[in-house]
């Protein structure tokens, strides 16, 4: 699961398992999350994004599930590989469910294994959810507050009236997760709202929220976030300016080398680098002296 999905998804199900589990699987009774364990197979690890522990018709099991935002097409085997090394570790049978968070190419959910000679060795199917076909009002009617955020997602859920009801429904039901369940809502309507208009109402709509989320973990990522942006703009043009300012030195005093300048400063990313360069390009007394001093940066960063 790419980055910008993967903390939220995470987090989301982790305020509410139990309302995901009930969600998938109707008929099972909840235990807790499966205690970390790893297998004694290589020493290869478990990188499952959930992996929890249920009773299904009196039997203790498994369930894993996994969210995906885009095609893979290994996802079957590792599927396969995941449900496997569960079903080991723990002695426990496993069921594997894969939800497909926005629109993409779906892996077949099925895997088979063969020998060299064509004959099926293993064969494995697990359960496929796309979000993006499954009916808002047939998640809404659940009733469990801890899928309500992935309504945005959902057949239509990209809209602000969505939004406003999955706030406004999380408001009413209270409790000490609202405020995280209303910070992941914004967050993943904000990688799904396209237009500019549902972006300007969404951004106002929390805005009236900040001040009641502004502890949750999920607005303090909004913000650390916003402010590494800033961090890596501030810089992005630091480097800019420090190019310019380089180019601008060897066009005064050496223009018969602004091709080598250029490429020297193109490959350079850091600011104070650029500046230290410029210096020293000012400094030097002859044409000779600025191409060595260029070609020196290759040299330093090879040292660093």
């Amino acid at each position: 699961m790419p980055g910008k999905w993967d903390t939220s998804i995470k987090r989301l199900v982790g305020e509410h398992p139990e309302h995901f589990i009930q969600w998938l699987l109707p008929d099972a009774q909840f235990k807790g999350k499966a205690k970390h364990k790893t297998p004694n197979l290589d020493n290869r690890q478990i990188e499952a994004d959930t992996l929890y522990e249920i009773f299904l018709n009196k039997k203790r099991c498994l369930v894993h599930i996994e969210f995906q935002s885009t095609y893979d097409k290994q996802m079957a085997r590792r599927m396969w590989e995941y449900n496997m090394l569960a079903t080991f570790t723990y002695k426990l049978p496993t069921y594997s469910i894969v939800i497909y968070l926005k629109k993409c190419r779906v892996t077949e959910p099925r895997y088979v294994g063969r020998f060299p000679n064509g004959e099926e060795v293993h064969t494995f199917r697990f359960k496929v959810i796309k979000l993006w076909e499954t009916s808002l009002e047939g998640l809404k009617q659940t009733g469990l507050i801890g899928i309500f955020p992935l309504m945005v997602l959902v057949q239509g859920g990209n809209r602000p009236e969505v939004v406003e009801d999955v706030v406004t429904s999380i408001e009413s039901y209270g409790g000490k997760s609202s405020t995280e369940l209303l910070s992941l809502t914004y967050i993943l309507a904000s990688f799904v709202f396209e237009k500019e208009t549902d972006r300007t109402w969404l951004k106002r709509r929390f805005t009236m929220l900040r001040d009641a989320l502004r502890d949750s973990w999920a607005y303090q990522e909004i913000m650390q976030e916003g402010f590494e942006k800033g961090r890596e703009k501030e810089r992005r043009q630091r480097v800019k300016d420090q190019r310019q300012m380089l180019m601008a030195f060897v066009q005064a005093h050496f223009p018969n080398i602004m091709e080598l300048a250029q490429k020297q400063a193109n490959s350079m990313k850091d600011p104070e680098m650029l500046q230290r360069l410029s210096i020293q390009v000012l400094a030097a007394q002859t044409e000779e002296q600025a191409i060595q001093t260029l070609l020196s940066v290759g040299t330093e960063k090879k040292k660093k």
